[in-house]
């Protein structure tokens, strides 16, 4: 096979893991692979190997004769690259792809949201960000990471219950159905457990603890409604940040935003429409319109 301008490759890497789809130019589905976690601020040579594994994976799963990396036009979003010293260092690679272009996760992820075209995305899931593109204006907020920011999230509401969990085991709050709940999911039953488990502890270890509290939200439990409610207030704040000028189209994406929706206020869900393509599809786009820019 022969150097090649008709298959593309678009990857979305993530804190927990890198997802990759092969197209032909038509836009039809050749292959799609995973590999592991690909956020290169964390680790970015970890993020440059997720990032050949999916590839090599998806080009084995298209089973194309003489199909190699080296073919391939490729779109590339992950996490952490809006720091720029680490896309800098990223970009000093060698990456065996006939050509090869880098943006953010969440720009992707806006792109096949909207085909391209003007709109906000946020993302509510282990983490929080938005991004909104209008008129060639890029608008990012959050995704500071979880020590300093990820408010509203599936981790912050995690975080946000086991303190409130050390709070009622310290008998600072009184005993209560969330704290119960938490402690039976985690297997704890004093606050020296409970530490000992966040000593070392992932943001997807206190993401794990979202659909419990969502879960006891939903059944009007008073402490995991005040929790949900004070994550809704953010992201009603970070999606009107985001509807700049005449912007009206927003998605929203993530593993915990179809559970809070019913609190985020009216008028913002008027305005929430369903994503119409996926991160690695606005991935591919990013490649096409680069590559065209090119010649």
């Amino acid at each position: 096979m022969t150097h090649s301008t008709n298959i593309f490759l678009g990857i979305d890497g993530g804190g927990t893991k890198c997802k990759a789809r092969l197209e032909d130019a038509q836009g039809n589905l050749l292959a799609e692979a995973t590999s592991g976690p690909a956020n290169a601020a964390q680790h970015l040579m970890g993020s440059v190997a997720a990032v050949l594994e999916a590839s090599e994976k998806a080009i084995a799963n298209a089973n194309i004769k003489g199909l190699t990396l080296n073919h391939i036009h490729t779109g590339i979003g992950l996490a952490g690259i809006n720091i720029p010293q680490v896309k800098q260092t990223f970009l000093k690679q060698t990456l065996p792809f006939a050509s090869w272009h880098i943006t953010t996760d969440l720009h992707i992820a806006c792109l096949g949201a909207h085909l391209g075209q003007d709109g906000a995305i946020v993302i509510v899931g282990t983490g929080s960000s938005g991004i909104a593109i209008h008129n060639n204006q890029q608008l990012e907020v959050g995704g500071h990471g979880f020590v300093v920011g990820d408010k509203g999230s599936g981790a912050w509401l995690g975080k946000m219950a086991v303190s409130h969990c050390l709070e009622t085991l310290d008998g600072i709050t009184p005993n209560n159905l969330l704290c119960e709940h938490v402690l039976s999911l985690l297997n704890c039953d004093n606050p020296y457990d409970l530490v000992s488990l966040t000593l070392e502890a992932k943001p997807a270890f206190y993401a794990s603890i979202a659909p419990l509290i969502l879960q006891l939200a939903a059944s009007q439990q008073e402490d995991a409604l005040l929790l949900v409610n004070q994550a809704a207030t953010y992201i009603n704040k970070l999606c009107h940040r985001l509807l700049i000028g005449n912007l009206d189209r927003l998605s929203l994406i993530g593993g915990i935003t179809q559970p809070l929706m019913p609190y985020l206020d009216s008028q913002l869900q008027a305005n929430i429409q369903p994503a119409k393509a996926t991160p690695e599809q606005g991935a591919i786009l990013y490649a096409k319109t680069k590559l065209t820019k090119t010649f």
